[in-house]
């Protein structure tokens, strides 16, 4: 059976070679061309390591008269090397050196010389192989890596908004129930404290302010008429009050802030002191 060794082609020192340039980082592309007289067909084209054992399936169905391998770098359409086989006849694929070594063999030993050679070259193949395997799998680990490595990063990240929206809940929490006993809302007093921390608390939805509702009404041409709830005098003087005190909240600096924070708290833990801080009060008054 013709192979490529009867060209004078090593097929596994070739696959070597492309996995060498492979460790450098460097794809390396090899196209096959049959040429019988002045015919020339393409049997591989830009093939690597994997694709050399086809020459000689297809030598079992073609004999041309020389083969030509050419070698290409990466997306280069330069050629970076060349060379055409022709094919050797049996005298000249042994030396005659070569053959004297084989004279006063018998057929066994040569059949066992021959086996070896196959074990040797099978063992090389596999070698190959298995070493192309360690390099995908290598650049796999590295892959999985660096993917682990961002979703670490974005762990501690969301680790540290998480910890950032707890204090918020905690201390908007926190002074809502104090104000909360004087009518104001837990959800008015969430921004400041949000604030005076430096923290911004997407979470909360955009509040829909009274003076924006009464422009919508009175932008509403539609005709339809919704009835609304009357509220009471003792009701409209509750939410003034509770105005005036958010917007001081609001204008007013950190240091004052947390005073009138230390006040509440104090009110909080004992009702009575706030009737003794009106008293103090109206006694500075006289």
């Amino acid at each position: 059976m013709i192979t490529a060794m009867n060209y004078g082609i090593d097929i596994e020192k070739i696959r070597t070679k492309i996995y060498n340039f492979k460790k450098l980082k460097t794809v390396y592309f090899v196209t096959v061309t049959f040429i019988t007289g002045k015919q020339k067909v393409v049997m591989i084209d830009r093939g690597q390591s994997k694709s050399l054992p086809q020459i000689d399936e297809f030598l079992k169905c073609e004999k041309p008269d020389k083969i030509q391998l050419e070698y290409f770098k990466g997306n280069s359409e330069k050629r970076h090397d060349f060379r055409a086989y022709p094919f050797l006849e049996v005298a000249e694929q042994i030396p005659a050196n070569v053959q004297s070594q084989f004279q006063g063999f018998g057929e066994a030993e040569i059949n066992s010389l021959v086996d070896q050679r196959l074990r040797d070259q099978k063992r090389a193949e596999e070698f190959i192989r298995l070493q192309e395997e360690v390099s995908e799998l290598s650049s796999e680990l590295d892959e999985q890596r660096d993917l682990i490595d961002e979703l670490e990063t974005e762990n501690e990240q969301l680790k540290t908004e998480l910890e950032n929206k707890k204090q918020v809940r905690y201390y908007a929490g926190m002074l809502g129930d104090i104000l909360e006993g004087i009518g104001i809302s837990k959800e008015k007093i969430r921004n400041p404290i949000a604030s005076l921390m430096g923290i911004s608390d997407t979470e909360k939805p955009k509040e829909v302010s009274q003076a924006s509702q009464q422009t919508q009404v009175q932008n509403d041409n539609s005709g339809i008429v919704e009835d609304e709830e009357p509220i009471s005098k003792e009701q409209k003087e509750r939410n003034e009050i509770i105005t005036l005190i958010s917007d001081y909240l609001n204008s007013t600096d950190n240091k004052m802030l947390a005073l009138v924070f230390t006040l509440f708290s104090e009110i909080e833990h004992d009702t009575d002191k706030a009737n003794a801080v009106i008293t103090y009060l109206k006694s500075q008054n006289k």
